[in-house]
């Protein structure tokens, strides 16, 4: 699986790529929502892995702009800063939450989940093609 990684922080993003790797997935790189919607394409990312706070785009900014553009790609958020209604937030715009510090086996436990909603997505867009 294709992950697209959104994080202003090189090093974070930089390990979030590392994780992604060591669960055999591939993943390209942007350093802020912008950039991110900008490298982002349905067809090659199934899936994105985005932070919360970043400078002009929150993570849910970038999910919302995903969603109204086309597609039901999972989205992860992870945060530092996990408040209940960030939370709250995130649940209602369908988006996984993991709040920092992140352990490798809850990264591993949401990227699971992440990527059984990409296989469900992956489904549901080819019999979309079928009919």
């Amino acid at each position: 699986m294709k992950v697209l990684v959104i994080d202003d922080q090189p090093v974070l993003r930089d390990l979030l790529a590392e994780f992604l790797e060591l669960l055999g997935h591939d993943s390209d790189a942007a350093a802020d929502g912008r950039a991110g919607l900008a490298r982002f394409d349905p067809l090659v990312h199934l899936a994105v892995l985005t932070d919360f706070l970043m400078p002009g785009m929150t993570g849910l900014d970038v999910a919302e702009a995903i969603r109204a553009r086309c597609c039901a790609t999972p989205i992860a958020m992870i945060s530092g800063y996990a408040l209940p209604e960030d939370r709250r937030r995130a649940a209602q715009a369908g988006v996984l939450f993991m709040a920092k510090p992140v352990t490798f086996a809850q990264f591993e436990a949401t990227m699971a989940e992440v990527e059984q909603r990409a296989v469900l997505a992956r489904s549901l867009r080819a019999s979309t093609l079928v009919r």
